[in-house]
Order: C-alpha cells, then sequence, then structure tokens
C-alpha cells in the first residue's frame, strides 16, 4: 500500500519536479501514480503558479481527465465558456470536442489539484484547437508537419477575454452553492 499526504507530505519535497519549458505554463508536478508504479490509472498533483495557464486548450478522444481542487482559485476555459474554481470543486471532463478545456490561475497565489485519468491509452489522440494541432502518436502535428507542443501556445490569453483573465464578470453557481459547512443527512439517506 502507498500512502502520500498531499497538504504536508509533498511540501517543499524531491517528487515535485519544476515546470518551466514556456513561460505561460509554469509551476510544479508530482507524478504520483510513477512514483506509486500505477499501471492503469495516472494520477499527479500539478501546483500552478499565478497568473500561469494548466496547459494548451486541448481535448482527448479516449482519455477522460478529473481534477480535484485542493488549494487556490482558478478559471476554467471549457467550449470557450468559463467558469470560477476553488477548494473541494471537481472538474471532469469526458472525451471529444465538447469537453475541450484548460485553466488559468487568475490569482496572486499558487492553484493546487490533483488530476487523474487513465494512463497512456493506446488508441487517445489529442487536439489543440487554438493552434490547430493533434498528436499522431508521440508526436505533435499542424497542418501536416512534427512541430514542438507548445507551437503557437506561447501566448494562450490572446484567446480568453479580459475579465476571465482578471477573475471578474461571473455568475459563479459553485460559489453560491458551496456550503459552508456540510449539512447532515436527512433520515431518508440514513
Amino acid at each position: 500500500m502507498n500512502i502520500v499526504n498531499l497538504l504536508t507530505d509533498l511540501a517543499n519535497s524531491s517528487k515535485l519536479k519544476r515546470i518551466d519549458d514556456q513561460p505561460a505554463y509554469t509551476g510544479w508536478v508530482a507524478n504520483l501514480s510513477q512514483q506509486f508504479g500505477a499501471k492503469k490509472l495516472g494520477f499527479h498533483l500539478e501546483i500552478m503558479d499565478p497568473k500561469t495557464f494548466s496547459a494548451p486548450y486541448h481535448y482527448h478522444t479516449e482519455e477522460e481527465e478529473m481534477f480535484y481542487v485542493i488549494e487556490g482559485e482558478a478559471i476554467v476555459r471549457r467550449e470557450n465558456k468559463f467558469q470560477k474554481v476553488g477548494p473541494g470543486d471537481v472538474i471532469f471532463y469526458e472525451v471529444g470536442p465538447q469537453s475541450v478545456h484548460n485553466m488559468y490561475n487568475f490569482t496572486t497565489r499558487p492553484f493546487k489539484f490533483l488530476a487523474i485519468s487513465i494512463n497512456d491509452p493506446e488508441n487517445d489522440a489529442c487536439f489543440y484547437p487554438d493552434s490547430r494541432k493533434r498528436t499522431e502518436g508521440k508526436d505533435i502535428v499542424q497542418d501536416g508537419t512534427v512541430v514542438p507542443y507548445f507551437k503557437d501556445e506561447e501566448a494562450p490569453n490572446q484567446y480568453w477575454p479580459d475579465w476571465a483573465l482578471r477573475g471578474e464578470g461571473f455568475s459563479i453557481l459553485s460559489e453560491l452553492a458551496r456550503p459552508r459547512s456540510i449539512p447532515p443527512l436527512s433520515s431518508d439517506l440514513r
């Protein structure tokens, strides 16, 4: 059995690796599935730096993804709709273009989340609509040519409205509906 506490065990840990290949997408990641030797499940802790993006806007054909927000706030872009998320929120992305997504940490504090998905599905392809790229095997292809992962993704803020980048102007259902404490179970659920 492997156990790690996401709130304490990974703080200042050598398991955290710096992500800094592209200035718009910086932070830290701990590949927990690799650390635990998982074969079919992929899961990692990601900590996004302030004012950065999680990944280029994308969707998968075979890989479902789920994120659990541990700390901080961010804006989710999904199908060019924007939603603020915070601690305790669970975000699920099914496969296909209706689930195209990425996130932006609009705050001055780190944004920490646990990402869970299947581990390297054989037939998965990933599409990046903002840059018109897709995966073909292990390659990233744009207009028939193999290109670097971040090609035409250097300034993702160009695809976001200013108000979303500031974290303003939302009708935020999750904040309005989020309970301040967990209500007791009703008698019919016991």
